[in-house]
């Protein structure tokens, strides 16, 4: 990437500038998240991505990124774990060519498509912020590559530099969370852990030692490591534009075939039973919505109503910021819901996020058909209200039915 490429010029602007769009996010509820076939993906770019970074790095607020691509999303469809992990990021930004037609399909405001690739290239060759440059350790890769990595970065003189690296090697991620791992890794003090552990584990390491690190900045960016030690050559920009680099990588990595191919038949299902059945039902729904929250016999009762999407959604953050403080089950009351949209979803993901950490759970009530259908094709098959959790399994059979 040269000095004169568009994409350095505008990351290189200063946080304060990058983040002047819109204020950065308090919690989960500020996040302008929106519901993308299950998922749960933030409008963001590239530049609101570096400036989530660098505000989680000067003030040491925990961000756990994901920037989920094809493979995320089978993966979260058929193992409910996985979706688990994906959703209980800080920030999720679109990868893959086919997330972000699908985005543009159903009216989801991704603006482009945002690689750990491109962002970490990014990082990489800007000033360091604040005057010090942003300490990385990577966890993971190829035999070889971690430590390759550790000293391409630190050749350079750019926004990165590398404080150190462990290769776990074989296991599973309770064997590579030892005390000594971890001890390892927060000694070097990093402002962020690169994980190259295959795209399920790696996001399962970082969830499960989340809160035993000390850097503030976590992501899986399993190529990464291999692009930035020289192991794998990274697509032609032409390519990427062409949304071909899915080839380029079989041509470089050739086992990758069989997971392309995997990945495009349940991708082509998923068409069929996820994405043709919402699109008559795309874009932002315009209106006014209210919503009031009440205390029931063991739950708490969010009632909504008129037509909550993304213009209209501050009353629907204030309810599910409310409801998810208490950490009780939540009945969404629907019965006055006209319509709404995928940024009314993306806020009751948030919410079941949050009640998920709780131990806690959604049931819906009132809904009419289209929100039954639209909540249907999303794979957000909550409970209905009084259904018992056993019933609930049945019902739902846990996401699998759906492959």
């Amino acid at each position: 990437m040269s000095m004169s490429d568009p994409l350095l010029n505008q990351t290189a602007q200063s946080p304060e500038a990058v983040g002047a769009v819109a204020p950065l996010r308090r919690d989960d509820f500020d996040r302008d998240v929106w519901c993308l076939m299950g998922l749960a993906v933030d409008a963001a770019d590239i530049n609101r991505a570096i400036a989530e970074i660098d505000d989680s790095v000067r003030t040491r607020r925990q961000l756990s990124f994901v920037t989920p691509n094809v493979n995320f999303l089978v993966r979260a469809m058929k193992d409910e774990s996985a979706r688990r992990d994906i959703l209980n990021a800080d920030l999720s930004l679109a990868d893959g060519a086919p997330l972000v037609a699908m985005a543009k399909m159903l009216g989801v405001p991704v603006p482009s498509r945002v690689a750990g690739s491109d962002l970490f290239e990014a990082l990489r060759r800007r000033p360091g912020f604040s005057g010090r440059r942003l300490k990385v350790f990577f966890f993971g890769g190829r035999p070889g590559a971690a430590e390759a990595a550790f000293d391409a970065i630190n050749r350079e003189k750019g926004g990165v530099e590398a404080v150190g690296w462990h290769n776990p090697g074989f296991g599973d991620v309770e064997s590579m969370s030892s005390d000594e791992v971890i001890t390892k890794i927060n000694s070097t003090e990093p402002d962020f852990v690169m994980v190259a552990l295959g795209a399920a584990k790696g996001q399962a390491w970082i969830e499960y030692n989340r809160d035993r690190l000390t850097a503030p900045v976590t992501a899986h960016l399993g190529a990464v490591v291999d692009f930035t030690a020289g192991g794998v050559a990274r697509a032609p920009e032409w390519v990427q534009r062409a949304g071909l680099e899915w080839v380029w990588r079989i041509k470089e990595e050739p086992s990758l075939w069989r997971r392309y191919f995997d990945d495009g038949v349940a991708l082509a299902w998923l068409a069929l039973t996820g994405l043709l059945p919402q699109s008559r039902q795309a874009g932002a729904v315009a209106g006014d919505a209210q919503a009031d929250v009440t205390q029931g016999a063991g739950e708490t009762i969010v009632r909504i109503t008129g037509k909550p999407g993304h213009n209209s959604l501050k009353p629907v953050r204030e309810a599910f910021r409310s409801a998810a403080a208490r950490g009780r089950p939540v009945c969404l009351d629907l019965a006055g819901v006209e319509a709404a949209d995928r940024a009314f979803l993306g806020q009751v993901l948030m919410l079941e996020k949050h009640l998920a950490r709780a131990g806690a759970s959604i049931t819906l009530s009132g809904a009419n058909r289209r929100l039954k259908a639209l909540f249907r094709a999303n794979r957000m098959n909550y409970a209905p209200a009084g259904a018992s959790q056993s019933a609930a399994r049945d019902e739902t059979g846990l996401r699998k039915a759906a492959f």
